[in-house]
């Protein structure tokens, strides 16, 4: 049975349309909502899609209908939403979450409404939408319109910390999400806006730890578990807090260093983007450095005082423009780039 036929109804801008007339009509002027419900209304099981290559190269994958429908549910479970909710697509439909929220409206009976992806998706949008996605670059230049949204999650990278702090308490449900590709989206939220510092799992999902690495189980989702290179404290195994990646790890002087932390604290004081990575020293095994995207700030010795002396970079790295795909830095290439300029590779 197609994906299609599970839900043959999508409603747009509070109208609802039949898929196949939708399909077979000139009404609609987006392509790439085109041509994602032309590949769902397929016969194919799966759809294809691509990673965003954060971590390392972008890759295209195939994902079963019959699991992002199962992903569907579950996040509107767990934020309980309801049919005819206000829904907004800001976000590229060619990757995972933009597919997804798709999935979603169709699944839950949700009013879809499309934004362009950019900085700031709700400028010109008068309408109080019930549940909207944002990656944190978007996040950053909206937060003067966040009371028009009732539930807002936010994935694809780190959220600045300081962001972070002036969220708690807001009247917006805002959730930082974590998951991946190959768990068909997030399969774990952060409720930043209450000040949560775990990450719960949904319906279906629970953690174990190998190696202080997470280890993920996903009911009918995943055929066998995945074990990440998150770094993480298990609180049980439906909760954790992440402190980092392991394969970015810094081992300075036998002191590991989680670059993620150090970020999150510098974060703080600086506004400019940059990254903390480890780079070969003879007698530390690796020091810690940082990378500026443009100059380094004049004042970056009172800035850093944020950390405790062990943890401020000894190197400083500067690069023109960073590498990105959909505005989230492709940190592997990036380190990349430093190492074989720093003579490391």
């Amino acid at each position: 049975m197609s994906a299609g036929m599970y839900n043959s109804v999508i409603m747009l801008n509070g109208v609802s349309h039949q898929l196949s007339s939708l399909l077979s009509s000139s009404t609609l002027n987006n392509s790439s909502l085109f041509n994602f419900l032309k590949e769902w209304t397929s016969t194919s099981s799966t759809v294809e899609l691509q990673t965003s290559g954060s971590t390392g190269l972008p890759k295209k994958m195939q994902l079963s209908k019959s699991k992002m429908i199962l992903s569907a549910k579950r996040t509107g479970e767990f934020l309980k939403l309801q049919p005819k909710d206000k829904a907004l697509c800001c976000l590229p439909i060619n990757y995972i979450a933009g597919k997804m929220m798709i999935v979603r409206a169709l699944v839950l009976g949700l009013d879809l409404h499309l934004a362009k992806p950019s900085k700031n998706p709700l400028k010109g949008l008068s309408f109080r939408f019930d549940f909207v996605a944002f990656t944190p670059y978007q996040l950053e230049y909206s937060l003067d319109q966040l009371n028009n949204i009732k539930t807002l999650i936010v994935g694809g990278g780190p959220i600045n910390e300081k962001t972070k702090k002036s969220l708690y308490k807001s009247n917006t449900d805002i959730y930082e999400t974590f998951g991946m590709t190959e768990t068909v989206s997030h399969i774990a939220l952060k409720h930043i806006s209450k000040g949560e510092k775990e990450f719960k799992a949904l319906k279906g999902v629970w953690f174990e730890t190998e190696n202080d690495c997470l280890k993920i189980y996903c009911d009918s989702i995943l055929e066998a578990p995945i074990v990440t290179t998150d770094v993480v404290e298990l609180i049980s195994k439906k909760k954790f807090v992440w402190k980092g990646r392991a394969d970015f790890v810094i081992n300075s002087g036998a002191i590991k260093v989680f670059p993620e932390e150090l970020e999150k604290k510098l974060n703080q004081t600086i506004s400019i983007p940059f990254i903390i990575l480890g780079v070969p020293d003879e007698k530390l095994g690796e020091k810690i450095a940082v990378v500026f995207e443009g100059e380094t700030p004049k004042n970056f010795k009172d800035l850093v005082k944020v950390l405790d002396p062990f943890e401020r970079p000894k190197k400083i790295f500067n690069l023109l423009v960073f590498p990105r795909n959909n505005n989230k830095i492709l940190r592997k290439i990036l380190i990349n780039k430093i190492l074989k300029s720093n003579g490391s590779n």
